[in-house]
């Protein structure tokens, strides 16, 4: 007799054909964003020579003013932004901007420079030591290479941004449903049998001892709950930077918009012959806003008018990684404008931490363990998830054919008995 079809056959089919055509995605996704959680620190580790310094007794850097004319007067070219570090023994870097004259020429749409050419520029960043002023290199080497590959493949797949973008922005809404659907199959199919202690052992725990199709089946299982809250997570905020849609109505929903990072304001240049306040009177200023150690970067301005925007987070082994922002006028060091994480809403606070949200940095070091644990899960949820689907196809197919048999017939009866051996005929 044929088996109406429930929803739970529904969904478990919905979870199998959602689940086959994108495992190869999700499957790069989830590996390459688990390469990814510790590429800060393994690229300080394996380029120590460049990003660590030492740290001498008296440990007092040089002037701000000093270290960026250095760095001008060996490298040439206009000193864009500084980001001094946190912690004593790792070097600053200082972004270099000069014009790029292999880029497109284009010009101006917009305010008195426009029908004029527009001038691009590129940066690049190099790496001092605080302490002697020496430069220590391009901070490119051939590790941030590899992640910066890294980060391109789980983000573009290695293609054009836009199609790469819709790629992987539409495998994130297919993991999460494979998230959902994969907990509703995960409960029993009666509500009676969730008293039962046994489907809850079974659920929980992997068992090791038994076949490896049973191993397989356990670890699809058991570990897609243990993981589920984080991949859910990393599923819901990875569109944010793939579709411009989901990005507005992600933070319209939390009652905010996207954050603007541009600096549009304005210092009060009151003489032509006013000099910029010093940097280390800035970053002075800065600490007197945010008295607590962490690192800071300074955003310098293009033109005598323009104004210092200056980030500072903190980074330790349970630390929030948000960032307090304030913009100040560079020859008064007044603030213009002032962003203090603590006094956001909940809704901006996600938003502005969405990134930090997504690779698992929200609370530092401890958080970040915890993503690539998840992550490393997720890598495996496609692999077991398609051996199941290989195995109950083996097993569909290697089931003998079974004909029916008409109900008014007698199966023992309907076909004639074969003679005994010594039988007589009658």
């Amino acid at each position: 007799m044929k088996q109406n079809y429930t929803f739970r056959k529904l969904i478990n089919d919905l979870h199998l054909w959602v689940g086959l055509p994108s495992a190869i995605i999700l499957f790069i996704m989830c590996l390459t964003g688990t390469m990814y959680v510790f590429q800060r620190e393994i690229t300080q580790w394996v380029d120590s020579n460049k990003f660590m310094v030492h740290v001498p007794a008296n440990a007092r850097a040089l002037p701000l003013a000093e270290l960026s004319k250095r760095v001008k007067v060996e490298k040439e070219g206009r000193i864009s932004n500084i980001q001094i570090a946190q912690h004593a023994n790792e070097a600053w870097t200082f972004g270099l901007s000069t014009i790029d004259k292999e880029a497109k020429p284009e010009l101006e749409t917009e305010g008195p420079n426009a029908g004029k050419p527009k001038i691009k520029e590129k940066t690049t960043s190099y790496l001092v030591d605080p302490y002697t002023g020496n430069i220590q290199g391009d901070a490119k080497t051939p590790t941030t290479e590899f992640f910066a590959t890294v980060l391109q493949m789980h983000r573009w797949l290695l293609m054009e941004h836009d199609l790469g973008g819709v790629i992987t922005g539409t495998a994130a809404f297919m993991m999460l449903f494979l998230t959902i659907s994969g907990l509703i199959l995960w409960f029993p199919a009666k509500i009676k049998s969730w008293k039962n202690s046994h489907f809850w052992k079974q659920g929980f725990k992997i068992k090791t001892d038994g076949s490896w199709k049973r191993l397989n089946f356990d670890m699809h299982k058991a570990l897609g709950f243990y993981a589920f809250v984080f991949v859910t997570i990393m599923a819901i905020t990875g569109p944010y930077f793939a579709f411009d849609w989901y990005k507005k109505n992600f933070s319209g929903a939390l009652g905010t918009v996207p954050l603007n990072k541009n600096n549009t304001l304005e210092s009060k240049l009151l003489t032509a012959s006013q000099k910029p306040l010093d940097l280390n009177a800035i970053v002075a200023n800065v600490n007197k806003i945010y008295p607590y150690s962490g690192s800071v970067k300074l955003a310098l301005p293009k033109d005598s008018i323009g104004s210092i925007a200056v980030q500072k987070a903190a980074s330790g082994f349970i630390t929030s990684a948000a960032i307090d922002r304030v913009t100040l006028d560079q020859y008064s060091g007044e603030v213009l404008k002032l962003d203090r994480y603590a006094d956001k809403t909940t809704g901006e606070k996600i938003v502005a931490s969405v990134k930090f949200i997504h690779t698992g940095e929200l609370f530092g070091t401890f958080s970040k363990i915890i993503y690539f644990i998840a992550a490393l899960i997720a890598t495996s949820l496609p692999v077991t998830g398609f051996f199941i689907w290989l195995n109950k196809r083996k097993s569909a197919k290697g089931k003998p054919t079974r004909h029916a048999v008409p109900a008014n017939v007698n199966a023992r009866t309907s076909f004639p008995k074969r003679p005994k051996p010594n039988s007589q005929p009658a």
